[in-house]
């Protein structure tokens, strides 16, 4: 499961979205399973039904789905190594922004989507970090000026504060409260799906912080929240938690 961190992370720390959440709900409950569970094929499963949904009815929240879906896809191949298989499904990747580009309620999750998607191409060839990385910054400030109330946006502000250097505006203490406005926003949210993978992720992303702040108990919390969310949450029950209640003992 360590895979989660590594897509999430590594390769997209830096980008937001503005915009309110949609209200239509397209969430996949196959990549959820996957999610919890760690398959990977599942997750692929995922993508297959939701490719065929998207084909019999081209729903903007279905292809927002998809996005999100193919992009946690290409995060894990990217973080175990595999850019042979991560590339094609890139290109995919940003034929899907495109699209999403059309639907103007998306606008933010698209602008999000585009610097991920220069994420992706820094992870394929980390030297055109140097070219990439002002086309990032840019397409940041785009979407930081598409609102700030929608979950996505403080997630990734997150991630850029958690990992930017302190020059830049980086901050763990920032980035945890970041984590902190991400979740109460999805749970101000009485339309939030079952089989919403991101919102738990929050969860282990703020803990995995606090563990890296050194505060355990902090961690621990965060940790137990995912699992009263999602009981069969396997990385959390079985790695995350017991390994943060070692340190605590």
């Amino acid at each position: 499961m360590k895979w989660i961190i590594i897509f999430l992370l590594m390769f997209i720390s830096f980008f937001l979205s503005g915009s309110p959440m949609p209200v239509s709900d397209c969430s996949s409950c196959t990549i959820y399973r996957g999610y919890i569970i760690g398959d990977m094929q599942l997750w692929k499963k995922g993508i297959d039904e939701l490719q065929a949904d998207y084909r019999r009815e081209p729903a903007s929240c279905t292809l927002y789905t998809l996005a999100e879906a193919r992009y946690g896809y290409i995060g894990f191949l990217l973080g175990t190594g595999d850019k042979d298989a991560a590339r094609p499904l890139i290109d995919a990747f940003e034929k899907d922004i495109e699209l999403l580009a059309t639907f103007p309620e998306y606008k933010a999750e698209t602008e999000a989507f585009k610097l991920s998607l220069l994420g992706f191409r820094i992870g394929l060839n980390p030297a055109r970090a140097v070219t990439i990385g002002p086309k990032a910054l840019k397409q940041l400030h785009i979407t930081i000026e598409s609102g700030d109330n929608n979950a996505a946006v403080w997630i990734e502000k997150a991630n850029s504060e958690a990992y930017m250097p302190a020059f830049t505006g980086g901050s763990k203490v920032k980035a945890a409260a970041s984590y902190r406005e991400a979740l109460r926003l999805y749970e101000a949210d009485k339309g939030l799906a079952d089989c919403n993978w991101r919102y738990l992720n929050t969860m282990v992303l703020l803990g995995q912080l606090l563990e890296k702040m050194e505060d355990y108990k902090g961690a621990r919390e965060a940790y137990l929240r995912a699992l009263k969310r999602e009981p069969a949450f396997q990385w959390v029950r079985d790695e995350l938690l017991p390994a943060v209640e070692n340190r605590l003992n």
